[in-house]
């Protein structure tokens, strides 16, 4: 009975009463709502907004933080060839100078002590200023760690002194380093790719996973040198001067 009064109460009105009536629940549901859905959005939206500021803060210090640090490989650099320009018009490097064990000491110090502090670009820079002036000929700087150096394509470095150096994974692809003397160096994992390395001398080197691809080895010597798992080819290898003793890339040794 009252299931039957009510539906006849439902269909008394109209469905324009019924739409407005909807219309106002739907307002008033709204209202309801907003409240505590507008704070949400603006606390989501402060929090972005807060996030993103610091990631942009945080992106420009680290800008400002590489810069400054580049700015100073520079200044380093820069203040190394002006003392290294100075010590060569002051003083007197011909072999007969009294001079020269004292001087090529404190350039000898010096260049060790600046390569500690520089990064790789500014390293080869460096080794490319010793190797002009003719300054490398004249100190050693075995030691030092030169690894990951990427040496510009193309260019000339021949006669390079890398004794007793530890340079793992450097890139020497497409370079004339002819008569350079890698003697006693670690140097595995680099590449040699393309490289005039003839006539050089890599006795003693570590040279284990290196890669000699398309690489002219003529003449080279390799005496008592670690050329365990090296892409080398047997072809190469018969060109070079001397093998004693050296690892091969299968890993026998060479009879000395």
């Amino acid at each position: 009975m009252l299931k039957n009064k009510f539906l006849k109460n439902c269909l008394n009105h109209s469905l324009f009463e019924w739409i407005n009536l909807i219309s106002n629940l739907f307002i008033l549901l709204i209202i309801g709502i907003l409240p505590i859905v507008l704070p949400l959005q603006q606390e989501n939206l402060s929090e972005y907004q807060h996030q993103s500021s610091k990631t942009i803060v945080f992106n420009n210090d680290l800008s400002s933080i590489q810069s400054l640090h580049d700015e100073q490989h520079q200044i380093i650099l820069n203040n190394y060839q002006q003392d290294l320009m100075n010590f060569i018009l002051k003083y007197d490097f011909s072999y007969n100078s009294t001079d020269n064990e004292r001087i090529l000491l404190i350039i000898r110090t010096k260049t060790l002590h600046v390569l500690r502090q520089l990064d790789p670009f500014r390293k080869i820079s460096l080794l490319q200023l010793l190797l002009d002036s003719g300054i490398q000929y004249r100190i050693n700087i075995s030691h030092v760690d030169l690894s990951s150096l990427i040496f510009p394509q193309e260019s000339f470095y021949n006669q390079l002194q890398f004794i007793n150096v530890l340079a793992r994974n450097i890139s020497l692809k497409n370079i004339y380093l002819f008569q350079s003397n890698f003697s006693y160096s670690i140097l595995d994992d680099s590449l040699f790719l393309n490289s005039n390395c003839s006539y050089a001398d890599f006795r003693y080197a570590s040279l284990q996973r290196t890669d000699w691809t398309n690489t002219d080895v003529t003449q080279a010597i390799f005496n008592n040198a670690n050329l365990y798992q090296a892409k080398i080819t047997k072809e190469q290898l018969a060109k070079v001067q001397s093998l004693q003793g050296a690892i091969l890339p299968n890993g026998s040794t060479v009879a000395v």
